[in-house]
C-alpha cells in the first residue's frame, strides 16, 4: 500500500509539471486573479475553481451613519470575504468558455451604547451573506504559430444579475454596483447586467527556451446594459509569471479601472491595486494560490453613498413602515487583503496536442503530426535519394498514392540516385568508347538521352569500332553470335555467302538473342521479381515460353502480374499486401478472411478484426477492451469474470481479484499480503501457515514464528533465544543442553553451566572456584590432626564421595604465618596438607582427586603483626580444580 501511495503521489508530480502553466484566474479562465492569459485550455480540457479573498479592513467604509439594535451607532469590528466558483472547458485548442457565481458575505460588530439616560446597553451585530452576480467568458485565441512566443486573445463576457439587491453588505465589491445618480450602493451587486470586453496579449519566454517567464497585458471595457444610471469603465493589468520551479509559479499584477465619463458621487473612485501570490502545482492537477491584494489608491467617493443592511437585515426599523438607511463614504479596494484557494483541471477527452487524429495516450510522437497508419508519426522520406523512385516501404506499406506526387515505382537501389525505371543507376551507355551506343540504349529509347555520348546501335558493343560498321572493328555477318544476320548480310544481298554462319534478319545485331524475338533479347518477363509474369509476356503470348524456358538464361515466370512495378505474392495477383494485423492484436483485418488466406498468416493473427485499426482481444472481434488486470498482479479484475472472459484473457490472469486496484497475490484473490516475515528471523509469521503458504515464501522464511514480532532462532520457532552463557564465563546455561544446541553457540560457549548466574571456571563447570578454608587443627608446630578435625574430615570426605561431586578434583593448600624460618614454613605447611590428604583417602576419598600443595608463608590473608592476623593465617584451604 505504501509503495501504491508513493506511486500515486511520483504520478501526481510529474502531472503537476505537465500542466504547471494551467493556473486560473477568478473568472475561471487562464491566468491569474484579475489577469487574462492570451493563452488557451487544451481541447477536451475541463478546469473547476474554488478562489476567495477576506478582509477585516474598516477602510472601506468612511464615517457615515449606521443603525444597530440600540440606533445609530459606532462599528467596532468588520470581517467580509468572498467565494468564487467556477468551472472553464477548452475546444479547438483555440476556444475557452467559462462561468464563475460568486458568494459574498459581511459581518460588523458594533459597540456597547450608551443613551440619554447614560443607560448601557450591549451592542449587537448585523450579518449578510448571498449570491452574487453570473460571469460568463468567452475567449478566442488567434491561432499564432506555436514556435514564437506571443499569443493575443480576445475575451467576452457578461454578468447576470443572479443576486438579490435587498441583500446588502457594507464593502461595496466593484464600482460597477453603484448608481451615481441616486447614490445608491449595492454591495453583493445590482440587478442589471453587464457586458465585458478585454483584449489580452502574452509574451510566454518559455516558447523560445529563454526564461521561464511569462508578462501579460490586458485592456478592456464594460458597461452596464440598458441603464446609463450605472457607471461605465476602462480596465488594464499588467502581470509577471516566474517559475523558480517546475512546482512552484510566483505571479504579480497591477490592476485599475478608469471611470468613462464624469461622476461626481465615485470620482476617482475605482479598483487601483497590486497583487503578490503564489501557486503550487501540488500534483493531480491541483493547483492550490495563496497571496495578497494592496490599495495603490485609497480614495472614497466624495459623496457618501446608501444602502448598507440593518442590523437584522431586513432594512426597516420595528414598526416596519421606514428604511433604516446607512450612509457613508466608500472605496471597493481594503488597504491590504489575503486570497487563496484551489482550482483542479483535466481532460474529459483524450487530448491530441498535434491535431492528426491520433490520441496522445496511443500517439508515438505526440508533438509532430502524423500518420494513423504510423501510430501517429510522420512518414520518412518516401524517395531517401531523389531520384523519383519509391524506397520499397513505400509499396510495402501500400502508399504510392499517397505519395504519387513525389515518386513512382519501386527503388532497387535506395541510397544511390539512378536514371532507371527501377530507381539504380544506368550501365555505360558506350562502353568501348567508340561512339556508337550499346544496343541496350536503343532499347530503353534512351538515343536521345545520350546522343552528346554516342549514336546508332552498336554490334560489337565489347569491341571498339567505326560507326561506318556499326561499332565493329570490320563488318561481321553476325557480331553478337545468335546465329541471325546483321541487316548489313541482308541489305547487301549476301545471304547465301554467309549461309553457314547465319540467317535471317537480326534486329538487334548488337545483343544475342532468340529467332523468336527476331534476334533481340526479351524484356525481364519479371521486372518486380515475384515470380509472375508481366503484361507484354501474355499480350505476346509468351506465357509457355516464359513458364518453361529451354534457355538457362531465361528468367522464368507464369500467369499475370496486376503490379508488375510492386512485388506481390501470387494470391494477391502480384500485388503488396496489407498489413494483416495493422493494430498487432493478433486478429486478422477483414481482408485475410475475404482472400481466404487465415492459413497463410495464422503465425501472426486469427479471426476477424471488426476493428482492424483498435487493438482488442478475440473475444470481442478485435475491438478494444477494459484493461483486464489493471494492477498488473495476474488476478482478473471482476468485469472479466462478469462477462465470462476468464479464458479470453488466460495468458494474461486468473481468477477473481478482490482488490483490482492493489497488486497483491494470486493465492490471496489478488489482494496484497503481510510481511510474510515481519521480524525478519526466517520464520514465516502464523497468516503464511494458515493461509497453506510456505511453498510460496519457502525462498523468505520457513515453519511458524510464535514470536512474530520478535527476531528470534528457527530451531526456536521464531523466538528470541535467551543469552548461551549468561555469566559470560564460557560455560553454556542449562538450557543450551536441554534444547540441544551446543553446536550452534559451539563458537561462545561449552559444556554445561552448574552456576549459570556465576561467571567461573570451565573446569568447575562454570561455577566460580572458591578457596575454602577447613576447620582442621594440628598440634603447634607440628603436623598432627586433632580428634576433632579428624572428625570434621570424616564428614568432608562424605560429601566429596557424593554422587553429584564424585568426579571433582581439590588441591589441599597449607599455610602459615611469617614466625621461624621461611624454608621451615614452607615445610611445615606441606605436611600439615599431606596430612589432610592422608586423612580424606583413610576415609574414603581416591587419592587422584586430591593434590597436596604447601604454600608457606604466601598469600597471607591477614596481618603478621598481631597474634589474631597470625592465627588466621595459620590455615588449610581447598580449592576445587575439576
Amino acid at each position: 500500500m505504501k509503495k501504491g501511495i508513493k506511486c500515486l503521489a511520483l504520478l501526481g508530480l510529474s502531472v503537476s509539471v505537465a500542466f504547471a502553466h494551467e493556473t486560473f484566474n477568478r473568472d475561471a479562465q487562464l491566468g491569474f486573479d484579475k489577469t487574462y492569459s492570451a493563452q488557451s485550455m487544451k481541447h477536451g480540457q475541463l478546469g473547476i475553481t474554488v478562489l476567495g479573498d477576506i478582509s477585516n479592513d474598516k477602510g472601506v467604509f468612511d464615517g457615515g451613519e449606521y443603525y444597530s439594535n440600540t440606533g445609530r451607532n459606532r462599528i467596532a469590528e468588520y470581517y467580509g470575504g468572498s467565494a468564487y466558483i467556477g468551472m472553464a472547458f477548452g475546444m479547438f485548442e483555440i476556444v475557452d468558455v467559462s462561468i464563475m457565481l460568486p458568494y459574498y458575505y459581511d459581518h460588523i460588530g458594533f459597540d456597547d451604547y450608551t443613551d440619554e439616560t447614560e443607560k448601557i446597553s450591549a451592542g449587537d451585530a448585523a450579518n449578510q451573506g448571498y449570491l452574487g452576480n453570473l460571469r460568463a467568458s468567452l475567449k478566442f485565441r488567434a491561432p499564432l504559430p506555436e514556435d514564437q512566443m506571443f499569443d493575443i486573445a480576445l475575451v467576452l463576457g457578461a454578468d447576470f444579475p443572479t443576486t438579490d439587491a435587498n441583500k446588502r453588505g457594507i464593502w461595496i465589491r466593484r464600482p460597477d454596483y453603484i448608481n451615481k445618480d441616486k447614490g445608491v450602493g449595492y454591495a453583493f451587486g445590482s440587478n442589471q447586467s453587464i457586458f465585458r470586453t478585454t483584449a489580452a496579449v502574452t509574451m510566454d519566454l518559455r516558447k523560445i527556451d529563454a526564461a521561464p517567464l511569462l508578462f501579460h497585458l490586458n485592456g478592456g471595457y464594460r458597461f452596464t446594459v440598458g441603464n446609463d444610471e450605472f457607471p461605465n469603465f476602462f480596465s488594464f493589468a499588467a502581470g509577471l509569471e516566474v517559475y523558480p520551479l517546475p512546482v512552484v509559479s510566483i505571479f504579480g499584477e497591477y490592476y485599475m479601472d478608469i471611470a468613462d465619463g464624469d461622476y461626481k458621487i465615485i470620482d476617482n473612485m475605482g479598483m487601483n491595486e497590486a497583487s503578490v501570490g503564489l501557486v503550487f502545482h501540488i500534483g493531480s492537477h491541483l493547483d492550490l494560490q495563496v497571496g495578497g491584494h494592496f490599495a495603490i489608491s485609497k480614495d472614497y467617493t466624495k459623496a457618501p453613498v446608501s444602502g448598507g443592511f440593518s442590523h437584522d437585515g431586513s432594512h426597516h426599523n420595528s414598526n416596519g413602515t421606514q428604511e433604516k438607511v446607512w450612509r457613508y463614504k466608500t472605496r471597493t479596494t481594503p488597504s491590504a487583503y489575503g486570497f487563496g484557494g484551489i482550482t483542479w483541471s483535466g481532460f474529459l477527452i483524450d487530448p491530441d496536442r498535434d491535431g492528426d487524429g491520433v490520441p496522445d495516450s496511443e500517439d508515438k510522437c505526440p508533438d509532430e503530426a502524423g500518420d494513423k497508419r504510423n501510430d501517429g508519426c510522420p512518414w520518412a522520406n518516401p524517395d531517401l535519394d531523389e531520384d523519383g523512385i519509391c524506397d520499397s516501404w513505400v509499396a510495402e506499406k501500400g502508399l504510392h498514392a499517397e505519395f504519387a506526387d513525389i515518386c513512382e515505382g519501386i527503388d532497387r537501389c535506395p541510397n544511390e540516385p539512378g536514371n532507371g525505371s527501377d530507381g539504380c543507376p544506368l550501365d555505360n551507355p558506350d562502353v568501348d568508347a567508340d561512339g556508337v551506343c550499346d544496343p541496350w540504349v536503343a532499347q530503353k529509347n534512351m538515343l536521345a538521352q545520350f546522343k552528346g555520348v554516342c549514336e546508332g546501335i552498336d554490334e560489337c558493343p565489347s569491341q571498339a569500332g567505326d560507326i561506318a560498321f556499326n561499332g565493329c572493328p570490320s563488318k561481321n555477318p553476325d557480331p553478337d553470335q545468335d546465329s541471325i544476320c546483321s541487316p548489313w548480310v541482308t541489305d547487301e544481298g549476301r545471304l547465301a555467302d554467309f549461309a553457314d554462319v547465319c540467317k535471317g534478319y537480326d534486329m538487334c545485331p548488337g545483343e544475342a538473342g532468340p529467332v523468336a524475338n527476331k534476334g533481340c533479347p526479351w524484356p525481364d518477363p519479371d521486372v518486380d521479381g515475384d515470380g509472375l509474369c508481366d503484361a507484354w509476356v501474355t499480350e505476346k503470348g509468351l506465357g509457355y515460353f516464359f513458364e518453361n524456358p529451354t534457355d538457362p538464361n531465361v528468367k522464368q515466370c507464369k500467369g499475370v502480374d496486376k503490379c508488375p512495378a510492386e512485388y506481390g505474392p501470387v494470391e494477391n495477383d502480384g500485388c503488396p499486401l496489407e498489413n494483416p494485423d495493422p493494430d498487432k492484436d493478433s486478429v486478422c483485418s477483414p481482408w485475410v478472411s475475404e482472400k481466404d488466406m487465415l492459413d497463410d498468416y495464422k503465425s501472426v493473427c486469427t479471426g476477424v478484426d471488426k476493428c482492424p485499426n483498435e487493438a482488442g482481444p478475440l473475444a470481442t472481434g478485435g475491438c478494444p477492451t477494459e484493461d483486464p488486470d489493471v494492477d498488473k498482479d495476474s488476478v482478473c479484475d471482476p468485469w472479466v469474470t462478469q462477462k465470462g472472459m476468464l479464458d479470453v484473457f488466460k495468458d494474461v490472469c486468473t481468477g477473481l481479484d478482490k482488490c483490482p486496484y492493489d497488486s497483491g497475490s494470486v493465492k490471496n484473490n489478488g489482494c496484497p499480503l503481510d510481511n510474510p516475515d515481519s521480524d525478519n528471523d526466517s520464520v514465516c509469521d502464523p497468516w503464511v501457515t494458515q493461509k497453506g503458504m510456505l511453498d510460496m515464501f519457502k525462498d523468505v522464511c520457513t515453519g511458524l514464528d510464535k514470536c512474530p514480532l520478535d527476531s528470534g532462532s528457527v530451531s526456536n520457532n521464531g523466538c528470541p533465544l535467551d543469552n548461551p552463557d549468561s555469566d559470560n564465563d564460557g560455560v553454556c546455561d542449562p538450557w543450551v543442553t536441554q534444547k540441544g544446541m551446543l553446536d550452534m553457540f559451539k563458537d561462545k560457549c561449552t559444556g554445561l553451566d552448574k552456576c549459570p548466574y556465576e561467571a567461573g571456571s570451565a573446569a568447575a563447570d562454570g561455577c566460580p572456584v572458591e578457596d575454602i578454608k577447613l576447620e582442621v587443627y594440628f598440634s603447634s608446630g607440628k603436623s598432627k590432626l586433632t580428634a576433632n578435625s579428624k572428625r570434621t574430615l570424616r564428614e568432608l570426605a562424605k560429601n566429596l564421595n557424593s554422587k553429584e561431586r564424585k568426579n571433582e578434583r581439590y588441591q589441599i593448600l597449607g599455610y602459615t604465618d611469617d614466625r621461624g624460618k621461611e624454608s621451615a614454613n614452607l615445610k611445615l605447611s606441606q605436611q600439615r596438607a599431606n596430612a589432610v590428604v592422608t586423612e580424606l583417602v583413610k576415609n574414603g576419598v581416591d587419592k587422584s582427586r586430591l593434590e597436596a600443595v604447601g604454600k608457606g608463608e604466601a598469600d597471607p590473608i591477614a596481618d603478621n603483626s598481631t597474634a589474631e592476623g597470625r592465627e588466621l593465617n595459620r590455615r588449610i584451604m581447598m580449592k576445587r580444580i575439576q
